[in-house]
């Protein structure tokens, strides 16, 4: 799904050792940790380890190939791909990932409303009510936050 050059490891310096995408979004570099950064973590180690680099070093460092094909990214790094509005990833991240064709199957076998779905997917509209932008990002397997940050985001462009 991501560009193995794109993979990068990031290292804290106070021991935290994750592996992230490197993407760009709005003209600047942003890092996605994989979903998996925790399993990867011991290799990320052991690899900066063999060039000479120490868990108390900070630094942001290239990712060996067989290390970035493990990795799993999410809806974030597949939306940033994309170049697609909000709605638009979403419903393909449905379609594609998540392998539900279906607007008002996807919406009942999660008990969410059709209208939400609809208004999110084709308006790029995020529900207000916290309870249902959760709902939504359970159903879309989202990180708990996403809509709410992306809904802070977008208000504080304006």
């Amino acid at each position: 799904m991501i560009d193995s050059r794109s993979v990068r490891i990031l290292s804290s310096g106070y021991g935290d050792t994750i592996v992230a995408a490197e993407i760009e979004r709005g003209g600047r570099k942003d890092y996605v940790p994989a979903e998996n950064w925790r399993e990867l973590e011991p290799a990320a180690r052991d690899y900066l380890e063999s060039l000479g680099i120490s868990i108390s070093e900070a630094g942001n460092y290239d990712c060996p190939q067989e290390l970035a094909e493990q990795t799993r990214f999410g809806f974030e790094v597949f939306w940033a791909q994309s170049g697609l509005p909000l709605g638009d990833a979403l419903a393909a991240w449905r379609r594609q990932v998540l392998g539900a064709n279906d607007q008002s199957m996807f919406a009942i076998r999660h008990g969410i409303s059709l209208r939400s779905v609809l208004l999110l997917e084709k308006h790029n509209r995020i529900p207000r009510d916290a309870y249902t932008r959760r709902e939504l990002e359970r159903a879309y397997m989202l990180p708990q936050g996403f809509l709410r940050a992306v809904l802070e985001e977008r208000k504080s462009a304006r």
